[in-house]
């Protein structure tokens, strides 16, 4: 083929054989300028082709039986590969070096289960920009890479889960380490991941029952460079309450969530989840599992067709959102009505739906909306948000571009519990934080009032509600005599852009008998 050069590729295991084909599928020659990616399919190790001239990251995956069962894995990878005319490479296995992830806790080990806690990613600037050329999990069986480089953007990174003895669950600690294991662009001959306890950031955190027996799990991933998903290891917490003292590597951006169920195979369960970033080393304290729980912080868009993708996180805390619906053990709906209460449409999932605005919502200028929804509760594992109801107003028009951000107001709560969500029966300070679309900035209120019930949202009466120098808050007297009682909120804000929400959350939290 004219302006081509042959590439003729042999493949090597640890035993300096040719791997079978399932053992070693394909070659993938990717262009450093990225203008191309070829698969070369093996067949027993061996491929023959033509590619053009150019230069490429080669890399290939080679699986070794072990004698005594199982495989081992070991990535083949050449950071500059020059094709300036025909050519032989032959990717050894044998060159390749151990991965590996440790801390100075003797008895720290990457915990079990599918993954196996561990995760390294190759990252290498191609057509001028960093990009994820390989990823591995380390899953047990004994994981190597060849030693390459210099190239330009080149590092390895490794990511580990790591607990006492492995442990999937009830460790009283958790390592979440993460971090490229050289300083230069190369893929050094000691591949390993080494970090001292020192070094992290030591987070004490505290999980909470929600009034009901329950056990709770983790899951926590490392944002890395050059695109791909976030990748996050389970870790059983146990039955609840629980206090678990959790390592992060400081200034990476950590993905984490805490599933709670009412047993520990979490088969039904509700998630909240945070990104996290802890930026030096040191202690800090955090709460999980902690109410009240309501309405977060919206993911709310308007295409330019006149569609409304509305999406809320319903059983948000102050500091991490939920899921979106369908959740486990809720029902409800959710109502989009024109300001004078005419129902353009309805979904069958509390917080979420697809509608389409009317063509006068559509035109050069605003009209006016509301959103109601209603949620109703009944998880074996939780005796939090029973029962919610809200109404947002806001006003819309068809934006210019293919769609622009939707953010209507949300009340999130925070205040002092104990280990099963409860207050007691004395003064109690209660902060609110009006909030918008994830990304949109802070509202400014125009007004904001609180009522609390006793008595399941029967009655209400009205709590004071300030602006201090550490935002908005709330005093209330909780009354005695109120064994297994809980209290209730109802919020209203209206900001200075004429937004407003009226919420309703029937059980926020428990009182102390």
């Amino acid at each position: 083929m004219a302006g081509t050069h042959a590439v003729t590729v042999d493949v090597l295991d640890r035993d300096g054989k040719a791997p079978q084909t399932a053992n070693a599928e394909y070659v993938l020659f990717r262009s450093l300028d990225g203008a191309a990616s070829e698969y070369g399919q093996l067949d027993n190790g061996h491929v023959t082709g033509r590619l053009a001239p150019g230069e490429y990251v080669v890399e290939t995956g080679v699986h070794t039986p072990k004698p005594s069962g199982g495989k081992s894995f070991t990535l083949v990878y050449v950071s500059r590969f020059v094709l300036d005319k025909d050519r032989t490479v032959v990717l050894d296995a044998r060159k390749g070096r151990p991965m590996s992830i440790g801390v100075d806790r003797p008895d720290a080990r990457l915990t079990g289960g599918e993954g196996g806690g561990g995760y390294a990613r190759v990252v290498q600037t191609i057509g001028g920009q960093t990009t994820t050329t390989a990823s591995i999990f380390l899953d047990g069986q004994p994981a190597y890479i060849t030693p390459s480089g210099p190239a330009p953007g080149l590092s390895l990174l490794l990511q580990g889960r790591l607990t006492k003895d492995g442990a999937a669950t009830g460790s009283p600690y958790i390592y979440n380490v993460a971090g490229s294991v050289s300083d230069q662009d190369i893929i050094p001959a000691e591949p390993a991941l080494r970090v001292r306890t020192a070094e992290l950031a030591t987070v004490n955190t505290r999980y909470r029952r929600q009034g009901r027996p329950a056990c709770a799990g983790t899951h926590a991933g490392a944002h890395w460079p050059g695109g791909g998903y976030t990748t996050g290891f389970y870790v059983g917490i146990g039955s609840l309450p629980a206090t678990r003292t959790e390592y992060f590597s400081p200034g990476a951006d950590w993905d984490t969530d805490t599933v709670l169920g009412a047993d520990c195979r979490l088969e039904e369960a509700g998630v909240t989840g945070t990104s996290e970033l802890f930026p030096s080393a040191g202690t800090y304290d955090r709460e999980r599992t902690t109410g009240p729980l309501g309405a977060g912080a919206d993911f709310n868009t308007l295409l330019n067709d006149g569609t409304v993708q509305f999406w809320v996180p319903m059983f948000s805390s102050w500091s991490a959102a939920s899921g979106l619906a369908p959740y486990d053990r809720v029902t409800g709906r959710t109502t989009l009505q024109t300001a004078d209460g005419k129902v353009i449409a309805t979904s069958d999932q509390p917080g979420y739906g697809d509608f389409t605005l009317p063509e006068p919502g559509r035109g050069s200028g605003e009209a006016a909306y509301k959103v109601t929804t209603d949620a109703y509760r009944q998880a074996p594992w939780s005796d939090l948000a029973t029962r919610q109801h809200i109404d947002w107003t806001f006003s819309a028009t068809r934006p210019s571009g293919d769609w622009t951000g939707l953010p209507l107001l949300t009340v999130l709560y925070r205040t002092r519990l104990d280990d099963d969500n409860r207050a007691p029966t004395t003064t109690q300070h209660i902060a609110l934080s009006p909030r918008t679309n994830q990304d949109e900035p802070a509202p400014t209120i125009r007004r904001l009032t609180l009522q609390i019930s006793y008595d399941d949202g029967t009655t209400w009466e009205g709590a004071p509600v300030s602006y201090t120098q550490h935002g908005w808050e709330a005093t209330v007297r909780n009354p005695s005599g109120s064994n297994g009682k809980y209290v209730s909120l109802r919020a209203y804000a209206e900001d200075t852009a004429g937004r407003t929400v009226d919420q309703t959350l029937v059980h926020a939290y428990g009182l102390k008998p």
